[in-house]
């Protein structure tokens, strides 16, 4: 498992100044000038997500933008939502910036330790120091096949920190073998991802807890199921089993569907505990809070939006799942794709209304006699 990052009390951006990164890039050419179908195999063959390593296979022809950090974030099994017509993509899929920091999370939370990127002779130079510098913050081995000649500004790049060029399918074989056994998945902090994406229409839905009206001092209750004929299922809280099945299923969607750290922890806890946005918010500024124990999954999560917060330059942020308000949309958005529904309010019994009653009561109050 790769080491965490550094300590970071300042903002990071994936930019490659040399001078700006304490630890070199491990950096590995892999030339194969006439697109060599073997060593496409070799690099797919490598992309082994339990023990640690990940192939990319970049989106074509796209030259800036964030759109390869996305292509990495998709290959650590997390999507992005499908535009659609009555809503927009989250506002951090068009940031750069915000892009490649969310792939650095999720590369160190889950302990990625080799990224292979298929096709980089195709990359933009600015690609290349987006990849430099991921590999220099998270220390890991940066692998770049190029399926063609490559272009001078990129291998100029290269001139500015240590490397090593592979151009044989034996050398290449060697260096995609892992170099330790493959580990259980049991005991390794990756989530299988289950979920289909996108979600299919006719799978079941899930009714969250009723939200708390004093979250502090919380004691969670499961949820009533409503009345009909195919109502959703309640969610399983903290303390079930973590292999219950509905747990298990509720766990695969937000790993698989929700692209954001931040987002995805705020679903977990939200379909824990029933707190809403705004409780969230002001959750960690408390002690004693009375949040029970969390699941496994869900505490992975949490871990990733804390190491988001470092990233962003707030390491010791009270509450790193805190968001703006606008963003909150987002995360019902994320509920959306996750069908997770929720709880409606419970209603004071009211008698029914008999339009009798009524109308005696008013020829009292106007003095009228009564029939």
């Amino acid at each position: 498992m790769n080491p965490h990052p550094a300590h970071h009390p300042s903002k990071w951006s994936p930019t490659w100044p040399p001078g700006h990164h304490h630890t070199p890039p491990r950096v590995t050419l892999v030339c194969a000038p006439r697109d060599e179908q073997n060593f496409m195999r070799l690099a797919f063959g490598a992309h082994q997500p339990p023990t640690g390593r990940i192939t990319v296979h970049p989106t074509p022809l796209v030259k800036t933008g964030p759109y390869l950090a996305h292509d990495i974030i998709r290959a650590l099994g997390k999507h992005l939502p499908l535009p659609a017509k009555d809503r927009d993509l989250p506002t951090w899929a068009s940031h750069t910036d915000r892009s490649w920091r969310i792939a650095a999370a999720w590369i160190t939370t889950l302990s990625i330790s080799h990224l292979t990127i298929c096709r980089a002779h195709r990359l933009s130079p600015s690609h290349w120091e987006h990849l430099l510098a991921l590999a220099a913050l998270t220390n890991i081995r940066l692998t770049l096949l190029c399926n063609g000649p490559v272009p001078p500004k990129n291998l100029s790049l290269l001139d500015t920190t240590e490397h090593k060029v592979i151009d044989t399918p034996r050398q290449a074989a060697a260096h995609w073998r892992p170099s330790t056994p493959r580990q259980r998945p049991d005991h390794y902090p990756w989530w299988q991802h289950r979920a289909p994406f996108p979600p299919q229409a006719d799978e079941l839905q899930f009714r969250m807890p009723p939200q708390p009206s004093q979250p502090l001092t919380l004691t969670f209750r499961p949820s009533l199921l409503p009345p009909g004929p195919t109502p959703p299922l309640h969610t399983p809280g903290p303390h079930h089993d973590p292999l219950h099945p509905h747990h298990t299923v509720i766990a695969d969607r937000i790993h698989t569907r929700i692209a954001h750290p931040v987002h995805a922890a705020c679903t977990a806890l939200t379909v824990l505990t029933g707190y809403n946005s705004h409780q969230i918010k002001a959750l960690h500024t408390h002690s004693g809070s009375g949040l029970p124990p969390l699941p496994t999954w869900a505490r992975i999560l949490i871990d990733a939006a804390c190491r988001l917060a470092d990233l962003r330059g707030h390491p010791d942020a009270p509450n790193p799942l805190s968001v703006p308000s606008w963003e909150h949309a987002e995360i019902d958005q994320a509920l959306h794709a996750c069908r997770l529904l929720p709880t409606p309010p419970h209603r004071a019994y009211r008698p029914p209304f008999h339009p009798a009653s009524r109308t005696k009561t008013i020829r009292q109050l106007r003095g009228l006699p009564t029939t």
